[in-house]
């Protein structure tokens, strides 16, 4: 039993052409920590915020004028015929759809603009962790970020966010 276990070891070692000469370097690296610090990242940032800011004035001036419109239908629905106070009511509640639907479309597109803005970036960030890797002969580098590993000996791993900031020109 024992020949089978030791042939078999030596049979996958084989297949895997792995030998006792062979050393592996691993890397770890928090891709979001270097993600806001680079400029772009704060000029996505400063364009969503605008994005945003527009889009709340343009809720809030609806809001305003659907509370006005309400108010006014309030105060005139005992003085006005039942047809004409329903026809009313009908529009206010046509304009909080309005508004309500108006949410949603500027919810998804700013969500779509966030990707639009941080997937260029993203994609910048892996280049130059490939480029590190490739450069400092890693064997793998472990994604942080993204709180996958559930343990890593820092005594053992590199971390390779310095080296990835300097390739990005970060200081």
């Amino acid at each position: 039993m024992k020949k089978i276990i030791i042939a078999a070891v030596v049979a996958i070692m084989g297949l895997t052409n792995i030998d006792a000469q062979t050393t592996f370097k691993f890397g770890n690296v928090d891709s979001q920590e270097i993600l806001f610090e680079l400029p772009e990242t704060k000029q996505a940032q400063k364009e969503l915020e605008d994005l945003q800011s527009k889009y709340e004035s343009q809720i809030a001036t609806m809001g305003e004028e659907f509370q006005k419109k309400y108010a006014e239908l309030q105060a005139q629905a005992d003085s006005l015929p039942q047809a004409i106070v329903e026809a009313r009511y009908q529009e206010v509640q046509q304009l909080q759809d309005r508004i309500q639907n108006f949410q949603q479309m500027a919810q998804r597109d700013y969500q779509q603009q966030q990707q639009a803005k941080i997937a260029p970036i993203m994609e910048k960030i892996a280049k130059a962790i490939q480029t590190v890797g490739e450069r400092e002969g890693f064997t793998y580098i472990f994604q942080m970020a993204a709180n996958g590993i559930a343990y890593f000996d820092p005594k053992t791993t590199v971390d390779v966010a310095p080296l990835v900031k300097k390739e990005l020109g970060i200081k």
